[in-house]
């Protein structure tokens, strides 16, 4: 590692702030040096932190502000010997340190700090009083050797003072002030008796032992801090393609769109000159019919066909009227379609730029962030190679220490792999909205035992299927067990228009194929079990306190709007958006407790009757009741206030303990030995039980007679 001086650029010893060369270096943490005078004026505007003005890594604000930076000695004495070689490359006169004479000088003292002439030299090198300069002397014709290695340079120089006593040597090192070159004296009697004392020598070996294990764990990451300026210009690449890939996308829906609304817009037009057309046959034949009665029969009823007429005119004119009314409203309607997806378009393309900006944005700040990674990278890989190349004891005690710090966290930097950038590469929006929802089937549900092949059923699902029916799973699919029923509440429209079902086993939404699942319902309709949606709790609505947990049953319904009867008798009108349905399932259509569990959480509500089917605080197995109360302040384990029929009172139990019955109690008296009790069944409007039951006061067990 003997490495040339001349194969240093000589701005590498350059300030990077008066781009001159350096005038007592100050060295920060991240290993940039700057001029004592450069760099002050930064300091002293920094509050706690100072920001390296290259690579703009923060550090700690010294106490006694710039001076509070090591000097570094090493740039110093590399500086002294370009200035040296740029006075011999002019061959300037200096004056001699010997003779005191202006000659062309033959030798650099290090040791005296000066300039010596040819004579004066080779007195220096054999007096007895200077014998001792003679390793210290830098020939003028070496100057000019292209092979001076730092190593060579670094042997001129002599050990550095005593910081506390000048006008003595170092000979050895405190540890514990930070490899501060002191004394003898110093180390054993004064200011650092008792700390660490360590040998330059055995010291400088150490500390190059740790520089170069940190150099080697640098260079295996040379290929990731080079590379990543590559990867995050493909990620770059890839986002503008994206960008325009996805305006493609949506162009091409749009036009899809407004192809349908024009056709549709074709349609009306064509059946309202049909309808007209057909008005006036049935206007003709109508009224040559009427004309040929009155030819027939007698004069004195002539007022009588007239009277006829002139009412089948107006019925015709009434009729066209109603047909140019409805074809205005398909018109307004069709219109105002087109300006919703115009500026759902405009919506579309507006996110897709955004995302776009920010993620541009991102890439810049990434970017600059990898120059600046690569700054650092390279500067401590210089900085590290001179001082190693110097082979200089006190420059290794003095410098490697802080360089091991900072290569750890520029290792640290230096693994860094972004894995953001593939997310920033793309970008996401949501697809246009159909103009028209699937047409509903207002037919009645036909069996899948009716069809011929699966083929033909399936075709009939997607034909009929509509938002708010129900389904059954035919088989199992990515999720969702065999016999596990959803209502549908929307259609996936990136995934051939599958339906996206709540299912009540899994207790979340899923999306399946339309092969995989039979209709079971067509949705709410009078007599459906029903409760308020969370959105369409609030105190404008003539509801029942506001609680989305009571089930009510439907008692009308006109297709959009609905009237409710919940347990208390309460009427709630309202729209059928505003109310989800509830199906009630026996415990035994489930696999596991836990499946159940989930499915009572999710359906449970005020007013329902439930049984208690295993022990929980005062509830006993068996025990009937009413649920009066729920707490949901935690979602995943309700706690529910159940009025239980056996002593009266009211008790909280876990909603996992329960199970619910489809029945609702009407009786209110306390259970006894030989009580009757009535109870209602919700699945078969009208249908009442009478039931007599007896039990045991220690026991759990009830037995009923209906």
């Amino acid at each position: 590692m003997a490495a040339q001086l001349v194969e240093l650029e000589e701005n590498f010893f350059n300030c990077p702030i008066c781009l001159d060369s350096f005038k007592d270096p100050k060295l920060l943490p991240c290993l940039h040096r700057y001029c004592r005078g450069c760099v002050k004026p930064e300091v002293d505007k920094s509050d706690d932190k100072v920001k390296c003005p290259l690579c703009k890594q923060e550090c700690d604000k010294p106490t006694d502000g710039v001076d509070g930076f090591k000097t570094d000695f090493h740039t110093r004495n590399v500086v002294e010997y370009i200035q040296l070689k740029k006075s011999v490359a002019a061959e300037e006169v200096r004056k001699c340190i010997g003779c005191s004479n202006e000659l062309q000088v033959a030798a650099f003292c290090f040791k005296c700090r000066g300039f010596i002439c040819r004579k004066c030299h080779e007195i220096h090198e054999n007096s007895g009083m200077t014998r001792d300069h003679k390793e210290h002397i830098l020939a003028l014709k070496d100057v000019k050797d292209k092979h001076l290695t730092l190593e060579k340079l670094g042997s001129l120089k002599e050990a550095p003072s005593c910081s506390e006593h000048p006008e003595k040597l170092a000979e050895i090192c405190c540890v514990d002030c930070d490899n501060l070159p002191i004394c003898v004296v110093c180390g054993q009697y004064e200011n650092h008796k008792g700390h660490t004392i360590r040998g330059v020598r055995e010291l400088a070996a150490e500390e190059r032992k740790k520089i170069e294990h940190s150099m080697k764990a640098l260079r295996e990451q040379d290929g990731n801090v080079r590379g990543f300026p590559a990867k995050l210009a493909e990620a770059r690449k890839s986002l503008e393609v994206n960008i325009t890939e996805t305006k493609a996308r949506i162009r091409s829906q749009y036009n899809k769109e407004v192809g349908k609304l024009n056709e549709k817009e074709r349609e009306s037009v064509g059946l309202l000159a049909k309808h007209k057309a057909e008005i006036d046959r049935k206007e003709r034949e109508v009224v040559a019919d009427l004309n040929r009665q009155r030819e027939r029969e007698l004069k004195t009823v002539n007022d009588k066909y007239d009277k006829c007429v002139s009412e089948a005119k107006a019925k015709a004119a009434d009729e066209r009227g109603g047909k140019d009314t409805a074809a205005s409203k398909t018109k307004d309607m069709l219109t105002k379609k087109r300006s919703y997806l115009e500026n759902e378009l405009s919506d579309s393309f507006s996110s897709v730029d955004h995302q776009g900006n920010t993620n541009m944005k991102t890439f810049g700040e990434l970017s600059d962030q990898s120059t600046h990674r690569i700054q650092r990278y390279d500067n401590f890989v210089a900085v590290v190679t001179s001082v190693l190349a110097s082979r200089d004891h006190w420059t290794d005690v003095s410098c490697l220490p802080d360089m091991n710090v900072s290569s750890k966290q520029l290792i640290e930097d230096a693994k860094k792999e972004f894995p953001e950038i593939a997310a920033l590469s793309k970008v996401t929006t949501k697809a246009i909205t159909p103009v028209f929802a699937p047409k509903a089937n207002p037919s009645p549900i036909i069996n899948r035992d009716d069809f011929k092949s699966d083929a033909d059923y399936e075709k009939y699902v997607k034909e009929h299927l509509r938002i708010g029916m129900t389904l059954r799973c035919r088989k199992a699919n990515q999720g969702v067990q065999e016999g596990d029923t959803g209502k549908v509440i929307e259609f996936d429209w990136w995934n051939n228009l599958n339906p996206i079902c709540q299912w009540q086993r899994l207790g979340g939404t899923l999306v399946v194929s339309y092969s995989d699942v039979e209709i079971v319902d067509q949705g709410i309709r009078v007599g459906s079990k029903v409760r308020l949606q969370r959105s369409a709790v609030n105190p404008s609505r003539d509801q029942e306190g506001g609680n989305p947990r009571s089930v009510g049953r439907v008692t009308a319904t006109d297709g959009k709007n609905c009237t409710v009867v919940f347990p208390t008798k309460k009427q709630w009108k309202g729209l059928l958006s505003d109310v989800e349905q509830v199906l009630l399932l026996r415990r035994s259509a489930f696999q596991d407790d836990s499946s159940y569990s989930a499915y009572v959480r999710d359906t449970i509500g005020v007013g329902m009757a439930v049984r208690c089917y295993k022990d929980d605080g005062m509830a006993k197995v068996g025990d009937i009741g009413t649920v009066t109360m729920i707490d949901d302040s935690d979602p995943g384990q309700l706690r529910i206030e159940v009025k239980w029929q056996r002593r009266g009172e009211a008790h909280w139990v876990k909603h996992s303990s329960l199970e619910i019955l489809g029945l609702r109690l009407l009786s209110e008296s306390l259970i006894a030995a030989g009580a009757t009790y009535t109870l209602l069944d919700e699945d078969v409007p009208g249908l009442c039980y009478s039931l007599k039951l007896s039990c045991h006061r220690d026991t759990s067990q009830i037995r009923a007679t209906i």
